[in-house]
């Protein structure tokens, strides 16, 4: 399928499939004619470069308005540290390097770590959620049972009718996962590989860690920079034009 437009300035031509493969593909619409062109492809068995894919995401949602993207809830997670404020810039006498008060301790590790989850609605950030060690399918699916849900339930879409966005680590992914979303009655919004620089959690997660680098880190316990994390993401739940205006953003974000 060749599909042509026209801009002001260009002519722009995209190849996506060969003739053959639109058999294929329409085949595999015909046999599951409510499912995504992304299920279609992997019922065809027909493969797709990164771009072509986020090309059909583009087009399968290009006439969604903000409103319908604020039926979307985002989820996320990110690692926060305390390395990021142990190279700062300081300005001392010559010759006092190692003098004591220009001299700034660190932990022997080098570094403290917390791993966090998030979801993100119209209404704002929910309370965050501290991953203790590695993130499982178990774990991540006791915060989809006892958090994300009842948020959704409790908070912005009490009828339910909400789209969940997650993306595609395989954690997320999981047969077990699967199977419990299907069991709650949660609608999942069909993600991309590598879609961060759609969503719009991965810029609260940069506020929060542009907040932390302002802090002294470098004696932080992992509880303390918890809470710090926590007191970042507070500010941003009060800044409620910020996240309209995520929300908003997304129309020109696909």
């Amino acid at each position: 399928m060749k599909v042509e437009f026209v801009t002001p300035l260009m002519i722009v031509a995209l190849t996506f499939t060969s003739a053959i493969e639109d058999e294929v593909l329409v085949a595999a619409a015909y046999a599951n004619p409510f499912g995504t062109a992304q299920q279609h492809a992997q019922l065809a068995g027909v493969s797709a470069s990164l771009s072509t894919v986020k090309r059909r995401f583009a087009s399968e949602h290009s006439t969604w308005s903000v409103d319908d993207w604020k039926q979307v809830l985002f989820s996320d997670e990110s690692t926060f540290t305390t390395i990021w404020d142990q190279k700062r810039r300081i300005w001392r006498p010559m010759n006092t390097r190692y003098e004591p008060e220009y001299v700034q301790e660190v932990a022997p590790s080098g570094r403290t770590t917390v791993n966090v989850w998030a979801v993100m609605s119209k209404d704002g950030l929910c309370p965050l959620h501290r991953i203790e060690g590695s993130l499982t399918a178990e774990k991540y699916s006791e915060i989809l049972e006892y958090v994300m849900i009842p948020y959704a339930l409790h908070g912005p879409f009490p009828d339910g009718d909400y789209l969940f966005q997650r993306d595609l680590a395989p954690v997320h992914t999981a047969k077990s996962v699967k199977k419990l979303l299907t069991e709650r009655g949660v609608r999942q919004l069909e993600w991309i590989p590598k879609g961060a620089d759609v969503g719009i959690i991965e810029p609260v997660w940069g506020r929060i860690k542009v907040a932390l680098s302002k802090e002294g880190l470098h004696r932080a316990s992992a509880d303390d920079l918890w809470h710090m994390v926590e007191a970042a993401c507070n500010v941003i739940k009060e800044d409620r034009g910020y996240v309209e205006a995520l929300y908003a953003s997304l129309p020109s974000r696909i």
